[in-house]
C-alpha cells in the first residue's frame, strides 16, 4: 500500500494543489514563503494531533469574500445548503494505491467502499468544516445589510471568535469514482491507517557555552518510552525490563540506608509540645522513576579520552543534527513496531535536514535516507516491514540535485490571474511530469549538469545563463556598474539571481526546464557566425549563418535561419515564455558587431584596446585578432578584480536591463490585509 495523492484546500497559500508522492522519498523544493511549511502543518493537525484548531487566518485568502457571499446569502433568506455550500473549509484528500489480489487490505479495508474490481485506489477526506446545525450561529449577530469596510472588518473579527467553536473535522471515504457515494468514519480509522512523524528543522542546536543542550538525551528518553510499551519490539521491552529492575534494585538500598539517614534529619513533633501532634510522625520516601531518571538526569555524552567523555553540546552542530535525525528515525520505527495493529502507511517529514550539514553530507544524507530506513529493519529481531514514505523539504541545492527529478515537487507561488492585485496562491509541480517532452538523454544531461554544478534554479527568484567563463566571472562587475550608472532603475541586486555558465552548445537543453519553473531567465549566448552553414568561423561581416545550437533552438521557426536575420531581431524577438535571450550587437547603428563576449567587450572599449581601424570589417577583423590572443581566465580576472575602467558590450546591457525591469515592489495581499486589521482591532479592544 502506497500514499500516492494528497490534494489541499484552502490552508494558506495552499488554495488547490496536489502532490504526488513518491514511493519512498518525495523532495520539496521552492523559494521562501511558498508554501512549502504549510505542506506539513496541515498535514500535521489533521493527521497527527487529536484535535485539530484552526483560525481565520489558516484559510486561504481566497475564502475571506466566500465567507462575506455566505453571509449576503443567509440575509437573503436563501436555504440553508445553498449558505452551506458558500461557506469556506479546509480539506485533505488523500489517495492510497493497494493491490486489490491481497486478501486483507488491512487498516484500509474501511475506506475501499467501490465495487469496481478494477479499481485499486481508495480516497480519504478530512475536512475542517461548519458544524451541522451551527449556521444560525456562525451569522448570529452579523449585520443584515451589505458589508461596508468597516462592517467588513467586525464581521472578520466575529469569524476569528466563530470559527474555532463553530467548525470540527469531518472524515469519510469516497468511492473514487463516485463523489456521492461515502461512508462516514470515525478519527480511530484514519489513526489506524496513516501514522505520521516530523523531524522540524534543527534551529535549537545551536552553539551554547554557558549550559549543555540535552536535545538527544531527550530522544534517548522517547526510545525508552516506546520501548516500554506492551506492544513493543520482544528485544526493546527486554530493555526496558532491565533498565526498571536495575532501577528498582537501587530503590530498595534508597528505602534501607537513604531513607533511614533522611528521617533522623526530621525532628520528631512531639517534640514541639503542641497537642494533638505527639501521636503523629513523618517518614520520607524517596521514589525513582525511570522516565525522569532519562529526563532529569541522564545526559548523551562523547567518547573522549583518557576515561574523560564530553557533553553533546561538544560535538559539532552538523554532527549533532545527524545524529538527532537518525535517533528520531529509529524511534519512529520503534513507535510503528510499538503501535497494537500495524498502520498501513507511515509518512514521515524532515524539515530543512541540510541545517549545519556541509554539502557532501547533504548528498550523503538524501542517498542514504532509503538504505538508513531499511538497516533500521534487519536491525530488529522481527524484520517487520516499515511502510515509511518520506517527504524531505530543503533549501540546499545538493539535496535537490542528488534526489533527481523524478522525487522533486517544485512549490511555486504566485498572483492569480484575475483576481486581485496581491491576492496570492501556490502551485506545485512535478518534475516528472512536466518534462515529460524532454527525451531520457538531455534529462540525464540536465540532471548531470545540474548535480555538477550545484545549480539554485529551484531556489532563485530569477537565473542569468552565461556562454563562458569570461562572462560568468565578470557579470557581478558588469551589474555593480549599472545600477551605479543607473541608480533609479530596479535593481538585480535586490534578488535572488543565479548564474550558470552553460556553453553556447548546451544551453539550449535548458529552455524547457526553463519555461516548467516559470523562472524569468536571461540567456547569454554568442553570435558565432561562420561562412557558411558547417563552415569556418569568420568576422560576422563575412558571415551567412550561425553555429550557435541555442539560437537555431530559440528560433527555430525561421525559415531560413540566416545570420542576417539574427542581428536584424529587435528586443521584442528576442523574448519569449517569459525568457529572453541576447547576443552580439552593433553598439551603434551601422557600427562593427562582434562574434565572441571578448569581440564585443574589445569593440566597446576600442580605446582601451587600442583599436586604430576605420571601417566596421577593418575593426571586427583587428577585434578578432586581439581576442585570439587573449587567455580568458586571466582576461576575466583583470577586468573583473583589477581594471574596472571599461564599458559594458550593448546586448549584455539590454539583457540585465530587461530582467531587472521585471521587478515590481510586493502588493500585498488585500483580503488577508483586511484579516490582520481584524486582528490588531481585535487585541486591541482586548487589551482596553
Amino acid at each position: 500500500m502506497k500514499l500516492r495523492h494528497a490534494k489541499i484546500k484552502n490552508f494558506r497559500l495552499l488554495t488547490d494543489v496536489q502532490l504526488a508522492l513518491e514511493d519512498l522519498t518525495t523532495v520539496v523544493v521552492g523559494r521562501n514563503n511558498s508554501g512549502k511549511t504549510s505542506l506539513s502543518e496541515i498535514i500535521r493537525r489533521l493527521l497527527a494531533e487529536g484535535t485539530a484548531a484552526f483560525q481565520l487566518e489558516d484559510f486561504s485568502s481566497a475564502c475571506y469574500d466566500r465567507f462575506c457571499a455566505a453571509l449576503e446569502a443567509h440575509n437573503n433568506d436563501q436555504d440553508d445548503d445553498v449558505v452551506r455550500a458558500l461557506v469556506p473549509f479546509i480539506e485533505l484528500r488523500l489517495t492510497f494505491e493497494y493491490d486489490p489480489a491481497q486478501p486483507q487490505l488491512g487498516p484500509l479495508s474501511p475506506f475501499v467502499i467501490d465495487l469496481d474490481p478494477d479499481c485499486n485506489e481508495a480516497l480519504v477526506v478530512v475536512r475542517y468544516e461548519l458544524k451541522d446545525g451551527q449556521l444560525a450561529q456562525l451569522f448570529s449577530g452579523q449585520p443584515d445589510t451589505p458589508l461596508t469596510d468597516e462592517t467588513r472588518i467586525a464581521f472578520f473579527r466575529s469569524l476569528r471568535e466563530c470559527i474555532p467553536t463553530n467548525f470540527a473535522i469531518r472524515i469519510w471515504a469516497e468511492d473514487p469514482n463516485d463523489a456521492e457515494n461515502k461512508r462516514q468514519l470515525q478519527p480511530g480509522a484514519l489513526k489506524a491507517l496513516i501514522k505520521t512523524g516530523f523531524i522540524n528543522a534543527q534551529r535549537g542546536l545551536d552553539d551554547i557555552t554557558s549550559r549543555e543542550s540535552d536535545i538527544l538525551a531527550k530522544t534517548v528518553e522517547f526510545l525508552f518510552a516506546t520501548a516500554s510499551s506492551s506492544s513493543a519490539d520482544e528485544a526493546d521491552k527486554h530493555i526496558a525490563q532491565a533498565l526498571k529492575e536495575a532501577v528498582q534494585d537501587i530503590q530498595s538500598q534508597i528505602d534501607s540506608s537513604f531513607g533511614g539517614q533522611l528521617d533522623s534529619l526530621i525532628p520528631a513533633l512531639k517534640n514541639f509540645g503542641y497537642p494533638g501532634l505527639g501521636s503523629q510522625e513523618l517518614h520520607t520516601e524517596t521514589l525513582l522513576d525511570v522516565r525522569k531518571l532519562l529526563s532529569n538526569f541522564t545526559k548523551v555524552r562523547y567518547t573522549g579520552y583518557s576515561g574523560v567523555t564530553l557533553p553533546e553540546s561538544y560535538n559539532g552542530l552538523g554532527a549533532r543534527n545527524l545524529i538527532f535525525i537518525l535517533l528520531q528515525l529509529a524511534g519512529f520505527y520503534k513507535s510503528f513496531l510499538a503501535e497494537p495493529s500495524s498502520p498501513g502507511v507511515h509518512l514521515v517529514f524532515i524539515e530543512e535536514p541540510e541545517a549545519h550539514l556541509h554539502p557532501q553530507m547533504q548528498e550523503v544524507f538524501i542517498r542514504q535516507l532509503a538504505k538508513t530506513a531499511q538497516l533500521l529493519v534487519e536491525g530488529t529481531e522481527s524484520k517487520t516491514a516499515w511502510p515509511v514514505q518520506f517527504v524531505v523539504s530543503t533549501h540546499s541545492s545538493h539535496i535537490a540535485n542528488e534526489a533527481g527529478f523524478e522525487s522533486i515537487r517544485y512549490f511555486l507561488s504566485g498572483e492569480v490571474p484575475g483576481a486581485a492585485a496581491g491576492l496570492r496562491q501556490t502551485r506545485i509541480k512535478d518534475l516528472r511530469k512536466g518534462l515529460d517532452g524532454v527525451s531520457e538523454p538531455d534529462k540525464r544531461f540536465l540532471h548531470q549538469y545540474l548535480t555538477l554544478t550545484r545549480c539554485d534554479l529551484f531556489f532563485a527568484d530569477k537565473a542569468i545563463l552565461v556562454e563562458g567563463l569570461s562572462e560568468r566571472l565578470l557579470l557581478p562587475a558588469i551589474i555593480e556598474k549599472l545600477e551605479i550608472a543607473e541608480p533609479t532603475r530596479p535593481k538585480l541586486s535586490s534578488q535572488y539571481v543565479t548564474t550558470m555558465e552553460v556553453g553556447g552548445a548546451y544551453a539550449h537543453l535548458f529552455l524547457g526546464l526553463l519555461r516548467f519553473l516559470e523562472l524569468p531567465t536571461l540567456i547569454l549566448t554568442d553570435l558565432d557566425s561562420v561562412e557558411e552553414p558547417g563552415g569556418s568561423a569568420c568576422e560576422v561581416h563575412k558571415g551567412t549563418y550561425s553555429s550557435n545550437a541555442c539560437l537555431k533552438a530559440w528560433f527555430s521557426d525561421d525559415d531560413p535561419f540566416t545570420l542576417n536575420g539574427l542581428v536584424t531581431k529587435d528586443a521584442s524577438e528576442k523574448a519569449k515564455h517569459g525568457n529572453r535571450i541576447a547576443y552580439q550587437c552593433a553598439e551603434e547603428e551601422g557600427g562593427p558587431c562582434g562574434r565572441t563576449f571578448e569581440d564585443a567587450f574589445i569593440l566597446a572599449n576600442r580605446a582601451l584596446f587600442d583599436l586604430n581601424g576605420a571601417t566596421r570589417e577593418e575593426l571586427e577583423t583587428e577585434a578578432r585578432s586581439k581576442a585570439s590572443k587573449i587567455k580568458k581566465s586571466e582576461f576575466a580576472l583583470k577586468y573583473a578584480i583589477e581594471d574596472k575602467s571599461w564599458t559594458t558590450p550593448k546586448y549584455i546591457l539590454d539583457g540585465i536591463r530587461w530582467l531587472s525591469a521585471d521587478i515590481e515592489p510586493a502588493v500585498p495581499d488585500p483580503a488577508l490585509a483586511l484579516v490582520v486589521e481584524a486582528t490588531i482591532a481585535d487585541e486591541g479592544g482586548a487589551d482596553d
